[in-house]
Formats: structure tokens, C-alpha cells, sequence
């Protein structure tokens, strides 16, 4: 059986998401969940159900001194709760430096006057975008 990948760039106001499955093995940008709007876990049973998930990416912020900051303790609190509620779905931690950067720049590369700066383009592309570049950079490294 194939593997399906679900990939997630966590934020606490926004949650990227991208897929990929083992037989393509390329990343795509799946939806960006607002944390305001919906709920994280019941939004990531949805789709880990409809895709037929075996592993979860997370994207951790890994600064080059290797001493966390609060944004990564943040997410390695979040790894634990995801181990918790999806104990059957591998979980693999991501390298996601400079993630939101490149995805940045690519959504500003497609949308028409979209300024320079991140925060005049679409955060909710960024997120889910930022979410495939963590997922492509786990495939690349594992095939």
C-alpha cells in the first residue's frame, strides 16, 4: 500500500496544509485552516480520512545554535498532542527554515500586484504553500 503524506506548518492563528502520495511524490498545496473558523483536530480526522493518511510531516523551526525559541517549543507541544490523538499515523519532524520565505515569494511570483512584502499577499496561499515546500523538501530527502 502507498504511502500518503499529509504535511503541516503549524502556526497558532493558521495551519498550512499539503499532500503528496508515495506514487507521485510531488508536494501539492492542500488548504490553509483557520484556527478561528475551525477546528484544528477535527479538520485533520477529515482529512486524514479522505486521503487515506499513513504519515503526518510537521514543520519545525531548527535555528542553527539548536536552541529553541518559543515558536518551536510551541510546536514540539503540538507534535506531542498530534503523537496523542493520531497514534497510528507516523509522525516525521521537518526542517522548515526560511519555508514561509520561499513560499512567499512564489505566491507573489503568481499573484498580480501583490506587493514585495509577505503581508500583502494572501497568508492563507502562504500557509499552505509554506506547507508543500516542508513536504517537498521530506520527500526529497527520504526517495
Amino acid at each position: 500500500m502507498p504511502k500518503n503524506y499529509l504535511a503541516i506548518d503549524y502556526g497558532e492563528r493558521r495551519v498550512g496544509i499539503a499532500y503528496a502520495s508515495e506514487l507521485v511524490g510531488i508536494a501539492f498545496p492542500r488548504e490553509t485552516i483557520d484556527l478561528k473558523e475551525k477546528n484544528l483536530w477535527t479538520e485533520l480526522e477529515r482529512l486524514s480520512k479522505e486521503n487515506k493518511i499513513t504519515d503526518f510531516i510537521l514543520g519545525m523551526p531548527i535555528h542553527p545554535n539548536n536552541h529553541p525559541d518559543s515558536k518551536q517549543k510551541t510546536v514540539e507541544a503540538f507534535a506531542t498532542e498530534l503523537r496523542q490523538k493520531f497514534p497510528k499515523i507516523e509522525l516525521h519532524i521537518q526542517d522548515e527554515s526560511y519555508s514561509t520565505q520561499e513560499a512567499s515569494a512564489a505566491v507573489r511570483a503568481t499573484q498580480r500586484g501583490c506587493p514585495k512584502k509577505t503581508a500583502g499577499c494572501p497568508k492563507t496561499k502562504i500557509d499552505k504553500a509554506a506547507a508543500a515546500i516542508i513536504l517537498q523538501r521530506f520527500l526529497e530527502g527520504n526517495f
